[in-house]
């Protein structure tokens, strides 16, 4: 649940709109002709998320404050500063002064073992990658995946049709993106937003191991995203093992190359359906 408030996400009350981090805000709509209107908007929250590992800073993110027990997880497994779940010991999130901190907690001896990117600025909600100082840290190395899941159209293009009705957040303000853990005959069984679109991937892949002694079958089902396919979303499932990554727009040159290294599938949807770039 959100940190910003612990409602139910299904309620309609104005604490309802806090738990979706959106806010109300006022403002003046010119039509061709010079005619004006007030409209009201909700805008998505964006704010300072400060990383914490072992209570030492590691970097700052842009990001929507929710789910951030799930993003702390999803952040270091996908960053692959930790290869096992069972090395995350806690997470706490929490409030501070102009934004959020997520502290976690991870085995030393895992630790000890980690090569850590040196990330020197804060990372835009934009940019999973700001930060980072060294060209060898942005594309890392990616063991190929153990399965790779080849997931039928027609189940791409059910959970497609029913993602928009599953994103209370984005049906309020219409800005953020979605990332979706989708079963192979196309049910929708988590789903996680923020303004960054890497940020909606880690807050799911953490939801997927959220169960410390029972995380997901990634080999049982796909990623979805309702964006572009930038490298750093192919480069962050296929780090945890994902065999599947669908997006709503095609990827980028550089993603589809870290995919095929990875025997990953990977398609984005078309004007005429599936287009499958990887399988």
């Amino acid at each position: 649940m959100s940190v910003v408030s612990a409602m139910n996400k299904e309620t309609g009350t104005a604490s309802h709109v806090a738990s979706l981090c959106s806010e109300l805000v006022e403002g003046t709509a010119h039509d061709a002709h010079g005619k004006q209107s007030q409209v009201a908007w909700q805008l998505p929250l964006e704010v300072p998320i400060a990383l914490l590992i072992n209570s030492q800073p590691y970097t700052v993110m842009m990001a929507t404050p929710d789910d951030l027990h799930d993003f702390g997880i999803g952040f270091v497994l996908a960053e692959g500063i930790i290869t096992k779940r069972a090395d995350i010991l806690g997470v706490l999130a929490m409030p501070v002064e102009n934004g959020f901190a997520v502290d976690v907690a991870i085995d030393e001896d895992a630790l000890a073992a980690a090569r850590l990117p040196r990330r020197a600025i804060e990372g835009r909600s934009g940019c999973g990658l700001c930060g980072v100082e060294n060209i060898a840290d942005v594309v890392r190395v990616t063991d190929p995946v153990a399965h790779t899941v080849r997931p039928s159209p027609a189940a791409i293009l059910k959970a497609a049709a029913e993602l928009p009705g599953r994103q209370p957040m984005n049906r309020l303000n219409h800005t953020v993106h979605g990332a979706a853990w989708v079963s192979l005959d196309g049910e929708i069984v988590a789903v996680r937003e923020d303004v960054g679109r890497h940020n909606a991937l880690d807050k799911l892949i953490g939801t997927l191991f959220a169960d410390k002694t029972s995380p997901v079958d990634l080999a049982s089902g796909f990623v979805m995203m309702t964006s572009r396919c930038s490298f750093e979303l192919v480069q962050k499932s296929a780090t945890v093992g994902a065999g599947a990554l669908v997006t709503v727009s095609a990827p980028t040159t550089l993603a589809l190359q870290i995919a095929k290294k990875a025997g990953m599938f990977l398609a984005s949807l078309g004007d005429r359906g599936v287009v499958v770039f990887n399988s």
